[in-house]
């Protein structure tokens, strides 16, 4: 609790949370498959709901607790403003079915949950964030809505979360108008200027925050602005001229109420009071097993007093109670007394020379036969005992590539002796003891998040070469279907133990002070981090014996932690972009959104929402008379981009139609390329004009690396608009072009290679098109009477197979009949019949043992396969379909960039990797270099592994990325 809490009333605060932000987050959050009960039920969105609140409870303290939610049918801001939340795809009915049973949940712990008809879950939170301020209470409201700001004074702060859940930002006025350049008296102004996309209100052409912001400081306020209006020149003033009464209406909408009669008082709002036998019956009904239990009810500070002898859920993987107390903190002022204490603490120099030389080769070449798997594991090393051998590494502060900020630095002894260091306090004698303290003993550490330490040290100038172990990178390995956003959330999931709980005080170990009593004790800043070092030693520990049963030790050392060492390189660097290319892109992208949309209006015959499905399945099926093509789930006509595309096609010689859906799939495809421009161009860092993206290795279940903040890898690439985004990735100074290699065919190389079937091997080694080789056998015809249908139908058949296409699926990509997908599918068997029986044995091979398998042993689980539930367990089977054949292209391309860059270091190349995009390495070549660069690259990516089909790699190079494409 904050003394700002205690001076407001001795008391905690008032929690007011948003329930449907919540339940979404937790539900897209969460996999559905790996939250399912014995009985095919989801619970991923209860479970997520309470485990996110009830940490926000221990962290915040609140003595008084409302969650608000919307309800279905409509608000007065649908009368407002046609088709206001018009765009929002209808919730999962997974989703809505789990809605009952989390109110349910709430109401077993005594949590009061508001509804009210005619008004959206947000005027509820506005209203009692309100009374809360008139009772005295500083009010903390829990929402990922963006128009929750507005309510933000001395007395309310939003807990807005970030990307990870618990990286919730408290936007206090003064974060608000760091953040917008205006506080939060002129938040919902700004909105009104620029729009609201998730809710389709639609703000002044091409005005952001950025220009918003700029007229509202300029003018005062939005009425300001608008009276102002005729005095702001260019295309942007004469765009808000057209949209006044548009901005007028958008600022009603966006006001919140305040004022509702919700029939309860603020002290009315206590929690904790449980009712036991419901909570335990709700609990078995949810299968939630002891550990979870009692981390959600101490959350909610009711766990005195409960009894959970009647439950029956389970927890995977609970481990026995364990020891967890703080390490010893010891004192270390200078660079003399930190060397003299490395010497007594740490592992030797000569001890990790030896362990050094144990360790499988990080440049690795690895070799994969077609008559099974020939891996890593042939030449496995054990993991050594890290309670013995290791000593652990642990850092805190922003990790962002590019602007990476560092506070303090501990180091934990195999004994269970600490040191501490302020990153804001270490002189440059004491910075030079530590890095060579850290390269000396580097293959003896520990860390949680290898690449992340790399930003974190070099950020004070320090160099962090590959560890020992990584227990980010090891629990990925374990549960690949599991994300960690941070190391809390890993340590309690593994190890069944909160981090949120008081360790026991042993003898050794720091007092926590008091006077005995049995009172709360809040940790400081040494403690917390001093506990969090302790949790990567016992977490290390755990996931050691299950690296070494599945042997994938030697996974983690010769694939991920070496991907680790590039990526991080590849990050800090960033990508250069043409800030001014983006910019004009993105203003043409606008303006052909706009004469798209003046063409749909013509043919409409109104002025249509074109993000409305309402209004769109009027104007297609009763207005124009065209015939649906698919259902969405709830019953009505599916207008999503795919049947669009169907009916745009069937609507040839109706001209009207024809022309309205052209138009209508034009202005769709060019405001998503726009906001893609747009995330980019916010993305880039104003110090050196590059984009640092963060590649993600521990999201993707199949083992593909994944890319945020910006997103690079939804840049579209199959039409000529989105390729253009490309061209504004550029060289940077010293470099003069770039190199693109991409692999061909990779995944269907890597079926022939599994699945043995020779004539498959065949298609490939014959020299001809590929595609159409294979269209000849299935057809059996010549390769030169091979339609071009042909072609396209085996390709598809050909990637479908080794994506796990159904028949079903397979049937809406070629537009064809179910029946007549199957056809074919059976005709490919039977000219591939060991394609047939490798991809029967996955499925069956899983059943069995629980998981699949790639070429270098990462594995995938699937308890799906089990589930109840025929959607969840055909779910699991077309996943284990594509799972060993996906995971083998992602090690394949891991392998290669490692051998990419290790052979340009070693040839002195300053050319570097700067993007790793799906199959395809992006390298920035340094000036003289590109006929070595791109033999040298084009050799690492060819002969990453051997199979029984040769990797084909293709090469371009050019000024641009665009430019660099073949």
């Amino acid at each position: 609790m904050s003394e700002a809490d205690k001076q407001k009333n001795g008391k905690g605060p008032l929690l007011v949370v948003d329930g449907h932000s919540l339940a979404f987050r937790a539900y897209y959050a969460l996999p559905v498959e790996s939250f399912t009960t014995s009985k095919g039920e989801a619970t991923n969105a209860v479970w997520g709901f309470a485990i996110m609140l009830s940490e926000v409870i221990a962290a915040e303290q609140p003595t008084r607790m409302a969650v608000a939610f919307d309800m279905a049918g409509g608000t007065f801001r649908n009368e407002m403003l046609s088709g206001y939340k018009g765009t929002r795809q209808a919730a999962p009915e997974e989703l809505i079915d789990q809605l009952p049973k989390l109110q349910h949940f709430l109401e077993t712990l005594g949590v009061t949950y508001i509804e009210k008809q005619g008004y959206e879950g947000d005027d509820i939170i506005g209203t009692l964030a309100t009374m809360g301020e008139e009772a005295g209470y500083r009010t903390l409201v829990l929402s990922g809505d963006r128009d929750a700001f507005q309510l933000a004074d001395e007395s309310v702060t939003v807990l807005f979360p970030g990307y990870h859940f618990r990286q919730l930002k408290r936007m206090t006025p003064e974060a608000i108008e760091e953040k917008y350049h205006v506080g939060p008296r002129l938040y919902p102004d700004l909105a009104a200027l620029r729009g609201e996309q998730s809710d389709n209100i639609p703000g002044v052409p091409g005005v952001g925050d950025a220009y918003a912001a700029r007229w509202l400081n300029e003018y005062g306020s939005l009425e300001g602005v608008l009276a102002s209006a005729d005095a702001i020149k260019g295309k942007k003033g004469q765009a808000l001229r057209d949209s006044i009464e548009q901005v007028r209406l958008n600022r009603r909408v966006n006001a919140l109420v305040r004022d509702l009669d919700l029939g309860v008082q603020v002290e009315d709002l206590t929690f904790g009071k449980i009712h036991t036998d419901e909570v335990n019956a709700l609990f078995n009904q949810l299968e939630f097993g002891s550990h979870t239990r009692n981390k959600i009810l101490k959350g909610f500070n009711c766990v005195e007093g409960y009894d959970d002898s009647t439950g029956t859920g389970q927890d995977a993987g609970a481990s026995e109670e364990m020891e967890f107390e703080l390490p010893s903190l010891d004192p270390v002022k200078d660079a003399e007394a930190f060397t003299a204490w490395c010497e007594s603490h740490l592992p030797t120099v000569e001890d990790s020379r030896t362990m050094a030389e144990a360790m499988p080769d990080s440049g690795p070449v690895i070799t994969a036969a077609g008559d099974g798997v020939k891996a890593a594991q042939e030449q496995a090393v054990a993991c050594p005992d890290l309670a013995e051998n290791s000593w652990y590494l642990y850092a805190e502060g922003d990790d962002k590539p590019g602007a990476a900020k560092m506070e303090r630095l501990v180091i934990l002894a195999p004994d269970s002796h600490a040191v501490m260091l302020d990153a804001q306090a270490v002189a440059d004698d004491m910075l030079q003891a530590v890095q060579q303290a850290i390269t000396a003993r580097i293959a003896t550490c520990t860390v949680h998040g290898y690449k992340e330490h790399v930003h974190l040290l070099g950020a004070i100038g320090l160099q962090l070469a590959m560890p020992l172990f990584d227990t980010k990178l090891a629990g990925y390995l374990v549960e690949p279907d599991f994300h960690a956003s941070n190391l809390d959330k890993a340590f309690t999931h593994f190890l069944k133990i909160s981090l949120d709980e008081k360790p026991e005080v042993e003898q050794g170990a720091l007092d926590f002070g008091g006077d005995g009593k049995d009172e709360p004790h809040t940790l400081t800043k040494e403690e917390t981090i001093l506990r969090r070092v302790e949790s990567v030693r016992l977490l290390a520990a755990h996931l050691e014996s299950l690296i070494e049963e599945r042997k994938q030790f030697n996974l983690l050392r010769v694939i991920e932690m070496p991907t680790s060492t590039v990526l991080s390189g590849m990050e800090d660097q960033g990508a250069k972009v043409d800030l001014e290319r983006l910019r004009t892109m993105g203003d043409q992208f606008e303006a052909e959104a706009q004469q798209a949309e003046a063409i749909a209006w013509d043919r409409a015959g109104a002025k249509v929402n074109l993000q409305s499905p309402k209004q769109l399945q009027k104007i297609l099926f009763e207005d124009m008379g065209l015939k649906p093509v698919q259902r969405t789930k709830r019953g009505s006509y599916s207008t999503n981009a795919a049947s669009l595309q169907r009916l745009y096609v069937s609507s040839v010689g109706n001209e009207r139609a024809n022309d309205f859906l052209g138009a209508l799939l034009k202005h769709r495809e060019t405001n998503k390329l726009k906001q893609i421009v747009n995330s980019l161009m916010e993305s880039v860092n104003p110090n050196d004009g590059r984009i640092h993206t963060t590649f993600e290795q521990t999201v993707a279940a199949t083992g593909r690396l994944s890319s945020v903040d910006p997103n690079l890898q939804n840049i579209p690439n199959k039409n000529a608009a989105g390729r253009e985004i490309r061209s504004a990735f550029v060289p940077g100074e010293g470099f003069e072009s770039l190199l693109s290699c991409d692999y061909s065919q990779v995944e269907l190389r890597i079926m022939a290679d599994l699945s043995g079937d020779e004539a498959l091997i065949e298609a490939f080694k014959s020299g001809t098109d590929f595609h159409k080789y294979v269209a000849s056998l299935v057809y059996g015809i010549g390769v030169d009477e091979v339609s071009s249908d042909q072609r396209s139908h085996v390709k598809a058949m050909s990637y479908g197979l080794a994506y796990g296409l159904s028949t079903y699926g397979l049937a809406q990509q070629l537009d064809v009949s179910p029946a007549e997908a199957d056809v074919l599918k059976s005709q490919y068997f039977s000219t591939f019949g060991k394609v047939h029986d490798y991809l029967e044995s996955l499925v069956e091979d899983a059943r069995v043992k629980g998981y699949t398998e790639t070429i270098f042993g990462r594995r995938r689980y699937f308890p799906g396969l089990k589930s109840k539930r025929r959607p969840t367990r055909d779910a699991a089977e077309r996943a284990a379909l594509n799972a060993p054949i996906q995971g083998s292209a992602a090690d394949i391309m891991k392998i290669a960039m490692i051998k990419a860059q290790h052979t340009m270091s070693e040839a002195g190349c300053r050319s570097r990797i700067v993007l790793q995009i799906h199959d395809e390495l992006v390298v920035e070549i340094a000036a003289g270099e590109e006929k070595q660069v791109a033999a040298l690259v084009k050799e690492a990516m060819e002969h990453a592994v051997r199979l029984a089909v040769p990797l084909d790699v293709s090469t371009g190079i050019g000024g641009d990325w665009q430019q660099a494409a073949h």
